[in-house]
């Protein structure tokens, strides 16, 4: 993605609608009559004072900070937008919501740093230092725990609370770990231990011995990058490294907690290469279903508190913007939006805090769609987020040909790529590349949860996931949650998961798993204990079906009794590929040619992540899944994937693919305990035959000067072998054979 904090405003790349000009620069004056280059006004402010007509353009200049919420109160038309955008040259130009914060004093030391006090009459939501945020004094210190031992919606018990202190907890916030996949926030009402009641319940009753913490008390202000605001001195106190006098100290606001609003149902309204930061709500707030038509192109989002996007509206466009520390979620589309393109954005370290945003069961995502419909998703880059990189708990939405990785950063339950419930139907998941989101199980006791790549929850229904890639991701590949039906699982590539595909058929909903087809797909265990397979029945038993599943390709190089595991109750059965295949399933599906042990891997994995159709070279000789060579160079579609296997060998003329070109015939191939090599009829007579490990290593070799020849290979274990023939003109040729008893 070509995504940088500093661009260029060449405004020559915008097309520029007829109609009033306005200009806006730090620099100018409210008091002009009119707006123009040489005459700018100074203030937002002064901005909202303007009725805007059909056709204007207001221009922010480059390099230079303005303060306040933009209020869109007219419409512009399809031929003729209302554009907001920039002029002249260097940093896009800053819509904040956040003032400065000066004056610094010491006024005390705590256990690991210098107190420093500034005065500040607005309430902040943020304290940014040199533009990073800073963590609100909270009990214990980052990445440690208070822990619970019974809770209501209302109250939770803690018996060890009596070594915090009365005072510790009154006038505190909480920030609870309620579930495995969120972190629930609210504020103490009355502490008497060894309860706490809420001011506010959760929405979720927090689970034994998962963790808590207390926020936003001065008794919390003990470690560097701490900060606390005092309402009754309006003073903000901070821990900081080094003097915040020496550094840009800022804080968000409530009087500026959007940067732009609409005011009215408007449509047709253009932002081009602006940058919003630190608003305490959202950067750019879309407020209803009558706001439609909107593109946001080229911007940057930064350090808002809720949200750098919320479209509540229809028919909106976010292109091309670089979204990074959105505390949030980074784009939210909600009810009643419809038909969002969202394509081409960067997002950059997404819900790096749990007690950040609005602390409820879907926050710190990238991209979360809920309950609209028709959106449209694809090639956005997502890199870091506390939780889902993308959701779609919506209907008709294409998610297509996105980058996700490291999701899943603050919890364990979700994935990089999720869909819940039975609002989400009809979607399609498709040709999307996941790496390393493999959870996180810190103040969950320990989190049993395996977080998955893709992961459709409870209900969702007559959905595809399709030619997707997952690799450097240890838990589940796709995760298929009870009461899902009519989905299908179509070319997908699971590069190394715990459990390629698991369909979780539990007693949790009271509708198993149904309809489903698992077709096409690449599974490739990287470890003796992973399963390509997993199923767990509904009614503790080993006859539910979940649907149609063939024609994969189940390799387990390292266990070959670990293709498919189910699971009835408390009791598991392993099966091998022989005995997955009685059971009626993957009848036409491929197993593993290779047989390795570890450390061993001669497999890799070539991921095409553009647009383009690549030819990715290769250094010696590989075989694809299904045995055939590739040599020199492999080509892959755009958004694909291909696992190939090495043959620790140089690209080898004469390795014959289709029998007819060869002078010998080996049969019966695949073979079991033998296998004869016979002269075709213009051929001479056989020499020498040597039968080769996929690694290239002799395992065999037979003299002989007959025109046909038998090996025996009853004690040989199965796989991939290569037979090599020299006939009497010192002539060789070499042909694939598979053992496969």
């Amino acid at each position: 993605m070509k995504k940088q904090l500093l661009l260029l405003c060449l405004i020559a790349c915008l097309k520029i609608e007829a109609g009033n000009k306005y200009y806006l620069s730090t620099t100018g004056s409210d008091t002009y009559t009119t707006s123009t280059i040489s005459t700018p006004w100074q203030s937002i402010a002064k901005l909202n004072t303007i009725l805007f007509t059909a056709g204007d353009s207001i221009f922010f200049k480059c390099g230079e900070i303005f303060r306040g919420t933009i209020s869109i109160n007219q419409s512009g038309t399809s031929t003729n937008n209302i554009v907001f955008t920039s002029y002249g040259s260097g940093a896009q130009p800053i819509i904040s919501g956040a003032l400065a914060v000066n004056n610094w004093t010491i006024s005390g030391s705590a256990t690991y740093g210098t107190i420093y006090q500034a005065t500040f009459s607005s309430t902040p939501t943020q304290l940014f230092a040199n533009n990073h945020e800073q963590i609100v004094a909270r009990f214990p210190n980052n990445h440690s725990y208070l822990t619970i031992n019974s809770s209501t919606l209302s109250s939770l018990v803690d018996n060890s609370l009596s070594s915090v202190g009365t005072a510790t907890i009154n006038n505190s916030k909480l920030c609870i770990h309620t579930r495995q996949w969120c972190w629930e926030k609210t504020v103490v009402s009355s502490v008497n231990s060894p309860t706490i009641n809420f001011t506010t319940s959760v929405q979720l009753t927090g689970l034994t011995n998962h963790g808590y913490f207390l926020y936003d008390n001065l008794l919390h202000l003990d470690t560097i990058n701490e900060w606390k605001y005092d309402a009754s001195t309006q003073k903000i106190n901070f821990i900081a490294a080094q003097s915040p006098t020496t550094m840009s100290c800022e804080a968000s606001v409530s009087t500026y907690s959007n940067g732009v609003e609409f005011s009215i149902a408007a449509k047709y309204i253009k932002f081009y290469n602006l940058s919003f930061e630190k608003q305490a709500n959202c950067g750019i707030f879309i407020n209803n279903s009558g706001n439609q038509y909107i593109k946001i192109d080229n911007c940057s989002f930064a350090r808002q508190y809720y949200y750098g996007v919320q479209d509540k509206g229809r028919y909106n466009e976010i292109s091309n913007c670089y979204f990074r520390e959105v505390d949030g979620l980074a784009i939210y589309v909600s009810s009643p939006g419809k038909k969002s393109i969202i394509h081409h954005n960067t997002f950059r370290n997404i819900g790096e805090f749990r007690n950040s945003g609005f602390g409820l069961q879907y926050n710190l995502s990238a991209i979360h769609n809920s309950a609209s419909d028709s959106a449209y998703v694809h090639h956005n880059d997502i890199d870091s987020t506390g939780y889902c990189g993308i959701s779609t708990d919506a209907a008709y939405c294409t998610v297509e040909k996105n980058i996700i990785k490291n999701a899943m950063l603050c919890n364990n339950d979700g994935a990089a790529l999720k869909s819940w419930g039975p609002a989400s139907h009809d979607n399609t998941i498709q040709n999307n590349i996941i790496y390393n989101s493999n959870g996180n199980t810190e103040g969950a006791n320990g989190g049993s949860f395996s977080t998955p790549g893709i992961y459709f929850d409870f209900f969702v229904n007559n959905s595809i996931i399709k030619n997707n890639t997952i690799t450097n991701h240890t838990g589940r590949g796709i995760f298929q949650n009870s009461g899902n039906i009519n989905n299908s699982i179509l070319g997908n590539v699971i590069y190394g998961s715990e459990y390629g595909i698991d369909l979780n058929g539990t007693s949790a909903t009271t509708l198993a798993i149904s309809g489903m087809t698992i077709k096409h797909n690449s599974l490739f265990a990287l470890n003796t204990t992973a399963y390509l397979l997993k199923q767990i029945d509904m009614l503790n038993s080993y006859t539910v079906s979940v649907g149609y599943i063939d024609s994969n390709y189940l390799f387990q190089p390292y266990n070959v009794n670990n293709i498919a595991l189910r699971m009835a109750g408390t009791t598991q059965q392993p099966f091998s590929f022989s005995s997955w295949q009685s059971t009626g399933n993957d009848l036409k599906s491929k197993q593993s040619f290779v047989n390795w042990i570890l450390p061993t891997n001669n497999s890799t994995l070539v991921i095409n992540p553009t647009d383009n159709v690549v030819s990715v070279p290769l250094t010696g000789l590989y075989l694809d899944l299904d045995s055939n060579y590739v040599c020199g160079s492999i080509t892959l579609q755009p958004y694909t994937s291909k696992i190939l296997i090495n043959n620790l060998q140089a690209c080898t003329v004469g390795i014959i693919e289709n029998e007819e070109d060869a002078h010998f015939l080996i049969y019966p191939n695949p073979s079991q305990n033998y296998f004869i090599v016979k002269v075709q009829s213009t051929a001479a007579k056989i020499k020498k035959v040597q039968l080769l490990d996929i690694t290239g290593k002799e395992i065999k070799q037979l003299i002989t000067d007959n025109e046909e020849i038998k090996i025996n290979i009853e004690n040989l274990p199965n796989g991939l072998y290569f037979v090599l023939v020299t006939d009497g003109n010192n002539s060789a040729t070499t042909q694939k054979i598979i053992i496969n008893k």
